[in-house]
């Protein structure tokens, strides 16, 4: 049987702004509020982290408190990093999450598994999303094949790119989201000290001890 799994990305040393996957959120690390909507998802019957010697410290008890493992590779090279982990999981077909993310959608993570598995896909994702708020599904054996075929440094570190780059030879399928939600002029990601700031503005406005919904996020920025 197949295993899909989640693979999320982290590393607390972060150039624009360092150690924001230890930020609070009403409480809780931006870590912690990723894993608790990842851990949402139906289809995917696991999560992995995959992150870095000098970060796993840092973050490996909150892991262990959710009961996810930790893989540790490579700084930067992250398309190594992901193979290893698939590798060394078993997995078939990757969820790609990242630590920018604490506003992922959690019924898309699902629907883009669903259409990945249905078209038969390489590479799936839904694009349209407001910005943060999506996976990318991958195939394990495509990945393999990536990194037997890249050297280059930027396609090494974003591991999708040469996919894109090279998108007449693989399946990319794009998804098209329930019309409400297609709001990609929509920035919910957190990589600078303002988008930190605008997520502690929705999350003390919203969170009311369990994962916001897309919809109230955007009805009440709509709203401001």
């Amino acid at each position: 049987m197949a295993h899909t799994a989640i693979i999320l990305q982290v590393r607390v040393a972060s150039t624009r702004l360092p150690g924001k996957l230890l930020l609070p959120l009403c409480g809780r690390s931006i870590f912690e509020h990723i894993l608790v909507r990842l851990g949402c998802a139906r289809v995917p019957a696991s999560i992995i982290v995959a992150t870095t010697e000098d970060s796993a410290p840092r973050i490996r008890s909150t892991a262990e408190r959710y009961g996810v493992p930790i893989y540790i590779g490579s700084e930067n090279d992250v398309l190594l990093r992901y193979v290893e982990a698939l590798r060394a999981y078993r997995v078939d077909t990757v969820v790609r999450a990242t630590g920018d993310n604490p506003l992922v959608s959690i019924p898309y993570i699902d629907r883009a598994v669903k259409l990945h598995e249905d078209q038969g896909a390489d590479l799936t994702l839904f694009p349209l999303l407001p910005y943060g708020t999506g996976v990318e599904v991958l195939s394990g054996a495509v990945l393999e094949e990536i990194h037997g075929k890249t050297d280059d440094p930027f396609e090494r570190e974003h591991i999708t790119q040469y996919l894109y780059r090279h998108e007449s030879e693989y399946r990319v399928v794009r998804g098209i989201p329930e019309e409400k939600l297609r709001r990609p002029d929509v920035r919910l990601t957190v990589d600078t000290g303002e988008d930190y700031r605008r997520m502690c503005e929705i999350y003390d406005a919203l969170y009311r001890g369990e994962p916001i919904s897309l919809h109230e996020v955007l009805q009440y920025l709509d709203n401001r």
